[in-house]
Parts: C-alpha cells; structure tokens; sequence
C-alpha cells in the first residue's frame, strides 16, 4: 500500500457502471467526497478528451448524494448517443 489516502480500503466509497463510464465517490473526510470518472468508451474518450481518471472534489450529506451527484453531472454532459 502506497501509504495514500485515496487508496485506503477503510475509506467508505460507492461505485456505479454504465455502458460508457464507471463512477467511484469516496468519502475523504466527513461531508467531502471525491468522485473519479473513469470512461470506458472510445467514443466518450475521444470525444470528451478524457485521457485518465477526472477526479472532482465533492461536498454533500451522504456517499449516496454525491454519488447521484457525480451520475447526474456525467449524463447531462456527456450523454450517450
């Protein structure tokens, strides 16, 4: 273990998966998450210019709400065709 925080499995954290994009939200501190979006279609890659993980700072109540939070922000921006 690399000693990071964001790699610590005693960090609460939930994940979604669509066909094009898998969300992880992590709770890094109380009322703070980080979500990562990780693009798994070409088409979403190339078009959206997403080479890696896009990391967002998050603030909310929940591991549930910032999740719905992050899948929201991914389908209005980048919805499937």
């Amino acid at each position: 273990m690399s000693g990071d925080p964001a790699e610590d499995p005693a960090i609460p954290e939930e994940s979604r998966t669509h066909a094009d994009v898998t969300i992880r939200v992590r709770e890094t501190a109380p009322g703070f998450f980080v979500a990562t979006l990780r693009p798994t279609s070409p088409d979403h890659v190339a078009r959206g210019g997403y080479t890696m993980d896009t990391k967002q700072g998050l603030r909310g109540k929940t591991l549930r709400a910032a999740l719905d939070w992050a899948d929201a922000h991914w389908q209005q921006n980048y919805p499937a065709d």
